[in-house]
């Protein structure tokens, strides 16, 4: 009768078990079905709106490291991405739906091209993607089930030095069947359970022991999505991606064994407790550990083709997102590119441009084909306009998009001297910052393509003397280069030394008893207006200084004198 009432509980307790798993699973299932409607919704609430960049919260980490890992080209240097503030200019176009797709707009960002045959390329798919909505919904949704992790496991999957030990398949095949052996066999003898509670406590530890060791299995599950996502895309037969991307088919033909392996369900579509059950699951039962022993070997003699078909999504999703940031602008361009046969064709002209950041900008048009030095009062554009300038010809190279009514330009190299600051770890003061910056300007102006620059402020880690001498010096280097050279500054000076070889622009105000106001406008000329004690009038300093400031000031104009 004992072993009666025995085997009776134990089958309770099998019962149990499975009854349990039959709950967690139906949850599962629901929260699933639930994230598959909550993806469509996004996809279709953000598509062609305006990206609040405060509220983009990632690692950039994650995503400039496949930039660092595979670039072979001439880029935009950290420097000058850094002035621009280009990470805001990513972040603001960013409405990619996988890891592949951030990192691929990353690197489409940092690359300019040079001719115009790739770019008309990616702008044939942007279009096809803005006119016809339903396939690009499809190609979102599938990407969007792909979806994004903000780790570096992926890139460390494609990258990493291989893994090139012998395979532990067979072994960790026969640990994951333990478990469940001993489960059946708790119906005979009680005593299995403390076979499967020590297999079980085995099985984790092997697991989480091999996860220290990095052995990239996120990376390759990831990949193994990313091939039947590839393959789901290609399924729709969209001929414009297929006469505008490279071909693949090769490359998945060389993997297509690796495509049907099981993936088991997709964490992206749990919930927390989920995540934390099926976690212990693939831990106990070995799936992760056993997964990357059967795709490892097929990853190392095929990498080739995994960041073949990795860029091939990527790029499918970062041109969706450039379509998405056409359609969010009040206006755009594509721009008119040329290549110039010497410095006098070099050239760059836009109507009614604007700084993609800034709501409520204010536009400029111009027309220039010489150096230019700008001039004019604290806080009325200078640096916003180059920053303008500077930014739309990175857009012009890359997503052959501007924030224009108009733009035509050269092709160029494109580099700034701007937001420089003191270097603490190499104990650099500001000013050897400055020089080193502009002296990478100047030994990258001598190449073939021509060199587009921007300074804000040239040299003023220095004295007065020594900074107009030595940047009336650096910016006349720069002037007999292959460049055109758009430089801001304070020192009105520099606009009469230099008038044989820049152009003179400048932005002015309007001083009240009350107030300044700025337009924002470009006007010809230098700047004939100063404000700077003007504005500690405004900010409630002490009128005696106010006075005495101005005064001294008159007096050095009038007499040269202090």
């Amino acid at each position: 009768m004992e072993n009666i009432n025995l085997n009776i509980n134990i089958l309770e307790f099998i019962f149990g078990f499975i009854a349990l798993l039959l709950i967690l699973f139906s949850i599962e299932l629901y929260f699933k079905i639930k994230k598959d409607k909550t993806i469509k919704k996004d996809i279709l609430k953000k598509y062609g709106k305006e990206l609040d960049i405060e509220d983009i919260n990632y690692k950039m980490d994650s995503v400039s490291s496949y930039f660092k890992n595979i670039n072979e080209k001439e880029f935009i240097d950290d420097i000058t991405w850094n002035d621009l503030s280009m990470d805001d200019i990513y972040k603001k176009i960013n409405n990619t739906q996988s890891t592949s797709g951030r990192e691929v707009l990353y690197n489409i960002l940092r690359i300019p091209l040079y001719e115009k045959e790739e770019l008309i390329k990616r702008d044939n798919l942007i279009e096809y993607f803005m006119k016809n909505p339903d396939k690009r919904f499809e190609v979102q949704y599938i990407l969007a089930k792909l979806g994004i992790s903000n780790d570096l496991y992926t890139t460390n999957c494609l990258f990493n030095k291989s893994d090139n030990s012998k395979s532990r398949l067979l072994r960790y095949t026969i640990l994951s069947y333990i478990p469940i052996i001993s489960l059946t066999l708790i119906f005979f003898n009680r005593y299995f359970i403390l076979l499967l509670i020590a297999s079980a406590t085995y099985n984790v530890f092997i697991s989480q022991r091999n996860e220290r060791y990095n052995y990239n299995v996120d990376g390759f599950t990831y990949m193994i999505s990313l091939i039947n996502a590839t393959k789901k895309i290609t399924n729709l037969n969209i001929n414009e991606i297929n006469d505008n991307l490279k071909d693949i088919s090769r490359n998945l033909d060389n993997i297509k064994h690796i495509r049907k392996k099981s993936l088991g369900a997709d964490s992206n579509a749990m919930m927390d407790d989920m995540k934390i059950f099926s976690e212990y699951m693939n831990l106990i039962f070995l799936k992760e550990l056993k997964r990357y022993e059967k795709v490892k070997s097929t990853v190392i003699k095929n990498a080739d083709d995994f960041k073949a078909i990795y860029d091939y999504v990527g790029t499918i999703d970062a041109l969706i997102a450039i379509a998405s940031f056409r359609d969010s602008l009040d206006y755009y361009s594509k721009p008119n590119l040329e290549i110039s046969t010497s410095k006098y064709n070099n050239h760059i002209n836009f109507v009614d441009i604007y700084h993609p950041l800034i709501k409520k900008t204010v536009s400029n048009s111009a027309n220039f084909d010489k150096n230019v030095l700008i001039t004019g009062s604290n806080a009325s554009g200078k640096s916003t306009f180059i920053k303008t300038i500077a930014i739309n010809a990175i857009l012009a190279q890359t997503i052959y998009t501007t924030t224009s009514r108009e733009y035509n330009s050269s092709y160029f190299n494109i580099y700034t001297s701007m937001a420089l600051k003191d270097d603490i770890f190499s104990n650099e003061s500001y000013y050897i910052v400055e020089i080193k910056s502009l002296k990478r300007i100047i030994d990258n102006s001598k190449k073939d393509i021509p060199c587009l620059c921007f300074v804000d402020e040239i040299l003023r880690g220095t004295n007065t003397i020594e900074r107009i001498a030595s940047s009336c010096e650096v910016l006349s280097a720069l002037y007999k280069s292959n460049t055109l050279c758009f430089a801001a500054t304070h020192d009105i000076e520099l606009t009469h030394i230099l008038e044989d070889k820049f152009e003179n622009y400048h932005f002015e105000e309007t001083i009240t008893n009350k107030d300044i106001k700025f337009d924002y406008k470009l006007h010809k000329g230098r700047s004939e207006t100063r404000n700077a004690i003007r504005l500690l009038e405004f900010m409630g300093y002490d009128k005696n200084i106010v006075i005495k400031a101005d005064e001294k000031a008159k007096n050095f104009l009038l007499s040269g004198k202090w």
